[in-house]
């Protein structure tokens, strides 16, 4: 691997989890249009909410999902896949206060627990105050049966109703015995193979099966979900906006030396990779003055 594909492997790490995040942000849409009704929390979203905030000592609030209510109200979802402690209440009471304060509207946080958290602790007291947050529990729910279930259908030929795939991405947080990385696979698998739906539906499906597996795998399970969906229109979307993001991120630096005054040569040595490469940038920057530092990447990735 030359230097440059090194240097872009360092500044891709490091930028991959705040793609991944993003993309994972577009997937809220699905969760306000057909999970909160089947959850039972009730009223109609009107727009999608910020979930990263700054208090005064400049600490970043970095939440789930945040949804503004046609009423004025926000409903705050977090994924849950260890007990709630007293210190978790405390966090989203602290994201509570600073999204009222900041967008002056009355909030609920609801909390998805995974299938093994059993008990809780939903409120505690303080001072004169008590604060509450909504659970949110499917452990009556058998995943291991439901997703039989399903197998079972699919190889007698049966049709799968649209309901079933939804209520499939909500699978990880089900009781039952399967590991939750097994049953991310299962419902991967049934959603890719089944055929009653569009494919951009598909896609919105296996776009919330990966979500939920961000909330709930560990790195290494992750990785392995990763690969099964790497030849999925999704996981190509994935590796080819991760890699243009990568690219993006050493324009961005490349940019900020052309403004500065320095020459492709000096940037080059300064950043040590090769001149070559830096000389093409410089090239592409001045040639094309108004795009973005991703509009260049994809142009590169274009031209490779």
């Amino acid at each position: 691997m030359d230097e440059n594909r090194l240097t872009e492997e360092k500044l891709r790490s490091s930028s991959a989890s705040r793609h991944e995040d993003a993309a994972m942000k577009t997937m809220m849409h699905f969760f306000a249009e057909e999970l909160l009704p089947l959850l039972g929390i009730h009223g109609k979203v009107a727009s999608i909410a910020p979930t990263e905030l700054m208090d005064i000592r400049i600490t970043n609030f970095y939440q789930d999902f945040n949804f503004f209510m046609e009423d004025g109200s926000i409903k705050h979802m977090e994924f849950q896949s260890s007990d709630l402690t007293l210190d978790d209440l405390k966090r989203f009471r602290s994201y509570e206060s600073v999204t009222s304060y900041q967008y002056k509207a009355p909030v609920t946080t609801y909390v998805v627990c995974s299938g093994k958290i059993r008990n809780p602790k939903t409120q505690f007291t303080e001072g004169i105050n008590t604060y509450k947050i909504v659970p949110i529990r499917l452990a009556d729910k058998n995943a291991n049966g439901f997703i039989k279930t399903l197998e079972e259908k699919m190889q007698q030929g049966e049709p799968i109703l649209r309901s079933e795939l939804v209520w499939l991405t909500l699978s990880p947080i089900m009781g039952g015995s399967m590991p939750i990385k097994d049953r991310i696979k299962a419902a991967h698998k049934i959603t890719r193979d089944c055929a009653v739906l569009p494919a951009w539906e598909i896609e919105k499906l296996e776009a919330v099966i990966y979500a939920m597996a961000d909330k709930f795998l560990e790195s290494m399970d992750m990785e392995e979900i990763k690969e099964d969906m790497r030849m999925t229109k999704l996981g190509q979307m994935l590796l080819n906006e991760g890699l243009a993001t990568g690219r993006a991120d050493i324009i961005r630096i490349i940019r900020h030396k052309l403004s500065k005054g320095l020459n492709s040569v000096e940037t080059a040595e300064l950043l040590e990779m090769d001149h070559n490469y830096i000389e093409h940038i410089y090239t592409l920057l001045l040639e094309y003055p108004d795009m973005t530092d991703f509009q260049i990447a994809e142009l590169m990735e274009k031209n490779l």
